[in-house]
């Protein structure tokens, strides 16, 4: 029994080792990539930002703000850490992370939309955060929503059970440097999507034929606050942008005055500007958007030199 139990010790130990070893390289792959979302995360967490201008937010920051191009118009470094799917709370640990492994940015760029004001119940893309689940902050707000988050943390390869081979894909290309860098889509963490009208709206118009309303939370609102807090206790000027947005979007929201004053609000209490470029003519008009939410690449052209004029203002006035 004695010699069983020594060698089923051993047999675990050298288990435990392969897999932490296989587990530690693949890890290691997914920290070298340059592209997509992952090269955005690698690019934060190792200090290779540091941009005077920096833009966070949801898809509509991600897909709004053109960092290159409106860093060329006023002449500072600009990026763009906007993430796809998530909501304020995603939001906060993200610029917490940021600000954690570069310095803090001149100006923080904060965008707020329609359901700024309720938080996340989902992991968009879930197996981004895996690489990052040594960083506190990503940890803590992952783990809230995905309780097992602990087992891709602790357990060697298990992430790999949940997320399959696309994830070891992934690692594999970095890790051998098998990525298309010449096609990142994006470029200085912005998404530029040269769509025509997808339709998504009118099916979702049809199916709220009596307009919709958007919630507000308290907790929401105090993480839209926290997140102003941070910037300016790391001496950052910060501003709340809500950006283009279709017009016939903006006539079925119901309560979307409500919503625009609770960010007025927080904008004068926290002692930031708030921009509304909600109103601007192209709002009026299909042909910008690929979508209700998203400009597509031609009205993102239309609206860079718009942003670009308020963040050089802006900027006359920053140290």
């Amino acid at each position: 029994m004695r010699t069983f139990l020594f060698r089923l010790l051993r047999f675990t130990l050298l288990l435990l080792l392969v897999t932490g070893g296989i587990d530690a390289l693949l890890l290691k792959g997914l920290h070298m990539r340059r592209t997509h979302v992952f090269g955005v995360w690698n690019r934060t967490v190792h200090g290779e930002i540091n941009a005077d201008i920096l833009f966070c937010g949801s898809s509509r920051a991600q897909k709004h703000f053109d960092a290159r191009a409106i860093g060329a118009l006023t002449s500072t470094r600009c990026y763009n850490i906007g993430m796809d799917g998530s909501q304020l709370d995603l939001q906060l640990p993200w610029l917490i992370t940021y600000l954690a492994h570069n310095k803090a940015p001149r100006i923080l760029v904060q965008e707020v939309d329609m359901i700024s004001l309720m938080p996340d119940s989902a992991l968009f893309f879930p197996s981004q955060y895996e690489p990052y689940l040594d960083e506190a902050p990503i940890y803590r707000a992952v783990s809230r929503i995905d309780h097992a988050r602990w087992k891709d943390r602790w357990i060697p390869l298990y992430r790999y059970t949940r997320f399959g081979y696309p994830l070891a894909g992934l690692a594999l290309q970095g890790l051998f440097g098998l990525e298309d860098t010449a096609h990142d889509p994006l470029r200085d963490g912005f998404a530029r999507e040269r769509k025509g009208w997808d339709g998504t709206f009118d099916h979702f118009r049809a199916g709220h034929p009596n307009g919709v309303s958007r919630r507000i939370t308290q907790e929401s609102e105090a993480t839209l606050r926290t997140i102003i807090r941070t910037a300016q206790n790391k001496g950052s000027r910060v501003v709340l942008v809500y950006a283009p947005e279709l017009d016939e979007m903006q006539r079925i929201t119901l309560n979307r005055e409500e919503v625009m004053a609770a960010f007025h609000a927080i904008a004068r209490e926290m002692h930031v500007p708030f921009l509304d470029f909600s109103r601007v003519q192209l709002c009026a008009e299909r042909r910008w958007f690929y979508n209700s939410q998203h400009l597509n690449s031609a009205g993102v052209d239309r609206f860079t030199p718009m942003i670009a004029d308020s963040l050089r203002t802006m900027l006359a006035r920053t140290p």
